[in-house]
C-alpha cells in the first residue's frame, strides 16, 4: 500500500510477533508499525482476509499484547518486495486503541527521535504522544 493511503503513518520497528498458522504457533517480526497495523515479514504469510490473534512482544513491556487483526495485504515470496503481509489489527474499544497507540508512539519516538516522530505527526495530521522533556514513556495497557 502506498504510504500517502495508509490511515496513520508506519516506522520500520522490528519487534517479535506470534500468531497461529493452522495447528501450529509462529514467531516471526514486523517490518514496519503503526498505530492501527503492522507488516510481518514472512516467507509464509496468512490469506489475506484472514483473521488470527497476534501477540506482541514490546520490550520495556512486562508482558506481552495481544490483538485480533484481518490480513490486509500479502506480498508473496519470490517477487520484487520482501515477502509478508500487511495486518489491520481490530480494538475491542477506544480504550485498547489508545493503549496500543501509546506504545506506538512510545516506540516510534525511541527509534526516530522526537523530531522525525512530530514530522511524521504533523505531516499526516495526528495527534502526537504526549511525552514529558522528549523522553518516551512506554506505559502498559492496564
Amino acid at each position: 500500500m502506498a504510504p500517502h493511503n495508509r490511515k496513520a503513518p508506519r516506522a520500520p520497528i522490528e519487534i517479535k510477533v506470534e500468531y497461529r498458522r493452522l495447528n501450529a504457533f509462529i514467531a516471526d517480526y514486523t517490518r514496519d508499525l503503526s498505530r492501527g497495523g503492522l507488516f510481518i515479514a514472512t516467507e509464509r504469510p496468512l490469506e489475506q482476509g484472514e483473521r488470527a490473534l497476534f501477540t506482541l512482544t514490546v520490550p520495556k513491556l512486562p508482558s506481552p499484547l495481544s490483538f485480533d487483526g484481518v490480513v490486509r495485504r500479502v506480498v508473496p515470496p519470490g517477487g520484487d518486495e520482501p515477502p509478508g503481509m500487511g495486518v489491520e489489527l481490530l480494538f475491542a474499544d477506544d480504550e485498547e486503541r489508545l493503549a496500543l497507540q501509546h506504545v506506538v508512539d512510545g516506540l516510534m519516538i525511541e527509534h526516530l527521535g522526537m523530531a522525525l516522530y512530530s514530522r511524521m505527526m504533523r505531516m499526516r495530521n495526528e495527534p502526537a504522544d504526549r511525552t514529558t522533556a522528549g523522553n518516551p514513556v512506554i506505559v502498559p495497557p492496564e
